[in-house]
């Protein structure tokens, strides 16, 4: 299982954990919830027959207890109507509102709709109904569930959040001191073999020779330069963007196998737009290498581009193996590769020189298993460029 995997069912896990931690307090508070309510119930029954004899008794009738009843009722909204409907009595409300009779009529309909109302039977066929609320703190347990819940996936999120924050730049300074390191090593070697050139060309050594020698401490002090561009500011300056896929195409066809054959799709007419050559020519030559190898025997790659009005559109197609819609977003995270050797950094690398240093956009458009995959570029024009097309 590679790293990407892992984090994805970690991920899973705390997702998960959460949605377990949610509804066992959800089972548990419901159950709470229901006591609290059969308890209310039953204090409302005790304090409905204490109105009926308070309501209904005689001179000589001991209302003590009765009114002890109704007094210790505290914290239970509770109103009382007559057989019409018309309030004749509340408790426990807010004494800032009770004067105004839409509160009252608000409350009474709250009250309806969260419990059955009692009836008190006053005798000869006169009665009156007790309507009441839930107690605030009951209220307050209903919603308690939803919001430990609310809270604890926040927590996750800003957790994952700031988790992913503090390894993007962690991952950014490590590829900063990995390119410049690179680049150093490679300095010094490459400065000798360029020396070691200069006086093998007074030998009588082939010149074929020097020359094939030459083009190798070109193609390492490109590679240098590549190296040395990761972590700073590149230059950007118009480029001729066909040029450019051209050469890239070129280079790898003359290194790829027999069995693969290469194609162009590009427009007639040159593609000017603000790049960093050394930069994108790297990105073009990335995918292509991992466009061969994704074929296994003999297929076909075309690099397509394509101008319109405020952008411009590079594919790279193959006809390989093609890949997971699962691993569209994984491949181009460091350390993710399918290859034996290799350190899975290319497509990595060529997703930051895209997107963080072009303003551009780099993603799998499409795949099809043992069929094609395109990965796509959308690099946009500036004002400037778009004139100057114009023109």
């Amino acid at each position: 299982m590679d790293i990407y995997s892992k984090k994805q069912r970690w991920k899973q896990i705390l997702l998960l954990s959460a949605v377990l931690i949610g509804v066992g307090s959800l089972w548990y508070t419901s159950g709470l919830v229901k006591h609290i309510q059969i308890t209310e119930r039953q204090k409302m029954e005790v304090w409905a027959e204490a109105v009926r004899i308070v309501t209904s008794a005689d001179l000589d009738t001991e209302l003590a207890f009765p009114f002890s009843v109704i007094e210790n009722n505290t914290h239970i909204p509770v109103i009382l109507t007559d057989a019409e409907g018309e309030i004749i009595f509340q408790r426990n409300l807010d004494s800032l509102k009770t004067e105004n009779p839409k509160y009252l009529f608000r409350q009474l309909e709250h009250a309806r709709e969260e419990n059955d109302s009692l009836v008190i039977d006053l005798g000869s066929g006169e009665y009156q109904l007790l309507y009441y609320r839930d107690s605030f703190l009951l209220r307050q347990l209903i919603f308690f569930p939803y919001v430990q819940l609310g809270v604890i996936i926040l927590f996750i999120l800003v957790s994952y959040i700031a988790f992913s924050v503090s390894r993007t730049a962690e991952q950014n300074e490590v590829w900063t001191g990995m390119s410049k390191e690179t680049a150093h090593q490679l300095g010094t070697p490459i400065s000798s073999l360029i020396g070691w050139m200069e006086l093998l060309k007074d030998s009588d050594l082939d010149p074929s020779m020097i020359l094939d020698m030459q083009k190798d401490t070109s193609r390492l002090e490109k590679i240098t330069d590549r190296f040395s561009k990761i972590g700073s500011r590149p230059l950007m300056k118009d480029s001729d963007l066909t040029s450019i896929l051209k050469e890239s195409l070129e280079y790898i066809k003359n290194r790829g196998p027999h069995n693969v054959e290469y194609l162009l799709d590009l427009p007639s007419k040159p593609i000017i737009i603000s790049l960093n050559d050394t930069l994108f020519e790297w990105v073009i030559e990335n995918l292509l290498k991992n466009a061969t190898d994704a074929i296994e025997g003999a297929g076909r790659i075309i690099l397509h581009a394509v101008d319109i009005e405020d952008s411009v559109i590079v594919d790279v197609e193959d006809t390989g193996k093609g890949i997971a819609k699962s691993r569209f977003r994984t491949i181009f995270k460091p350390g993710y590769t399918t290859k034996k050797r290799g350190w899975g950094l290319g497509l990595s690398l060529s997703k930051r020189i895209i997107e963080s240093y072009h303003h551009g956009k780099i993603y799998v458009f499409s795949s099809s298993p043992n069929d094609s995959t395109i990965i796509r570029i959308i690099l946009k024009k500036t004002k400037t460029q778009d004139r100057e097309t114009n023109l």
